[in-house]
C-alpha cells in the first residue's frame, strides 16, 4: 500500500508538472460554456409550405384546427412563391381541384430521400381522405416504455462527451507517461525497487480515474445540476476510465516512443468512435459495432442522464464492462511485465 501511495503521489505531480491538469480544466470550461450558451432548441422555419387552392381552403382550415403552424400555410400562390424563394431548401405543396378530386403538386428543390416524400404524401392523403368523410381506422400503438422527454440541444452531446472524451483521457495520457518514463529512465530505476507490477498498474489506473471523474462530474453538474442518476453516471465514467487506462497502458508498452505509437493509437481511437455514428444514425448498426465497448457505454450514459425507462441497459453495460476490464487487466499485466519491467 505504501508503494501505491508513493507512486500515486509521483504520478499526480507529473500530471501537474506536464500541464495535463491545466489542459483538462480548460477543456472542461469549454464544455461548460457550450452547455450554458447553446440554446435548448433551435427555432427554424417550416420545412414544408402548403398552399390550399381548393375553393374555401378546407384543407388549410382543417390543418389550422389540428394546430398546424400558420407560417407554413400561405394564403396565395404568390405568397408561397415568395416563401420558397426566401427558404430555398423548403418543400412547396400546392393542392388544386376539389375535395372530391384533389390534385397535389410537390416542389422539391433538392434531392430528398424517397422515404420522406412517401411520408409527406401519406400525410396529405390522410388529411384529404378525412375531409372526404372516409372512415379511417386508427392505427393501434403500443408503447413498450414511457415516452422519453425531448433532450435539449445544449445537453444532447453530454453522453458523447463523457464516453468519447472523458472515457479516452486515460488511454491518451497514460501513453505519454510511459514514453516519458522510458525517456527519463524512470522505468529503468523502478525495475530494481521491490514495488513490482501491481502497484505500478494500480497507480496509473487510480490517478487517471480521479482525473476523469473530476472532469466528468464537474461538466455534468454544471449542465444538469444534482438531479441526475449520479451512481450510474459515476459508475459508467469510472468503468470507461479504468478500462481505457489499463488497456492503453498495455498497448503503449509495446511501442518505443510516441511517434511509433501514434498511428496504431489513432486507429484504436477511430475504432472506439465508430459507435458514435450508430448513436446519431441508428440505421447504421451492424452487429459488429455493438461489440465495441463504447457502443454500450454511449447508450448507457444516455439512459443514466436522460432516462427512458430502461435501467437494465445500465446494469447490463456495467456487467459486460467488468469482463472487458478483466481482459484489459490481464493484457496490461502481461505487457507491462514483458516490455517494461523485465528490460532489454
Amino acid at each position: 500500500m505504501s508503494a501505491v501511495t508513493t507512486l500515486l503521489a509521483q504520478d499526480g505531480k507529473l500530471i501537474w508538472r506536464n500541464g495535463h491538469a491545466a489542459v483538462v480544466a480548460g477543456i472542461a470550461l469549454l464544455m461548460i460554456a457550450l452547455v450554458i450558451f447553446l440554446p435548448e432548441e433551435f427555432s427554424t422555419g417550416p420545412g414544408e409550405y402548403l398552399y390550399d387552392a381548393i375553393p374555401g381552403s378546407p384543407l388549410r382550415e382543417a390543418l389550422v384546427e389540428m394546430g398546424a403552424d400558420l407560417s407554413g400555410l400561405p394564403e396565395s400562390q404568390q405568397e408561397l412563391d415568395e416563401l420558397l424563394e426566401e427558404n430555398p431548401n423548403a418543400i412547396g405543396i400546392t393542392v388544386h381541384g376539389t375535395i372530391e378530386q384533389p390534385e397535389v403538386n410537390i416542389t422539391q428543390p433538392r434531392e430528398i430521400p424517397r422515404q420522406s416524400i412517401n411520408l409527406l404524401q401519406a400525410t396529405i392523403d390522410t388529411a384529404l381522405r378525412t375531409l372526404q368523410g372516409a372512415d379511417l381506422e386508427p392505427v393501434p400503438v403500443r408503447r413498450l416504455r414511457p415516452r422519453a422527454e425531448i433532450i435539449p440541444v445544449n445537453l444532447a452531446g453530454l453522453p458523447v462527451f463523457l464516453a468519447l472524451e472523458v472515457g479516452i483521457l486515460g488511454f491518451l495520457l497514460v501513453a505519454v507517461f510511459v514514453f516519458q518514463e522510458k525517456q527519463e529512465g524512470t522505468i529503468r530505476a523502478y525495475r530494481i525497487t521491490p514495488a513490482g507490477l501491481w502497484p505500478y498498474l494500480i497507480s496509473k489506473a487510480a490517478v487517471f480515474l480521479l482525473l476523469s471523474l473530476s472532469y466528468g462530474i464537474v461538466v455534468v453538474a454544471a449542465g444538469m445540476g444534482l438531479g441526475v442518476n449520479w451512481p450510474a453516471v459515476i459508475a459508467l465514467i469510472a468503468w470507461a476510465s479504468l478500462f481505457m487506462t489499463v488497456f492503453g497502458l498495455g498497448f503503449a508498452a509495446w511501442f518505443d516512443n510516441l511517434s511509433s505509437w501514434f498511428f496504431p493509437g489513432l486507429a484504436v481511437l477511430i475504432l472506439n468512435m465508430l459507435p458514435f455514428f450508430s448513436y446519431i444514425y441508428p440505421v447504421f448498426t451492424p452487429l459488429w459495432v455493438s461489440y465495441i465497448p463504447s457502443y454500450g457505454l454511449l447508450f448507457a450514459l444516455r439512459e443514466a442522464l436522460f432516462p427512458t425507462g430502461n435501467p437494465q441497459l445500465i446494469t447490463r453495460t456495467l456487467l459486460t464492462g467488468l469482463a472487458w476490464l478483466g481482459a484489459a487487466t490481464v493484457f496490461a499485466a502481461f505487457s507491462v511485465r514483458a516490455r517494461l519491467l523485465q528490460g532489454d
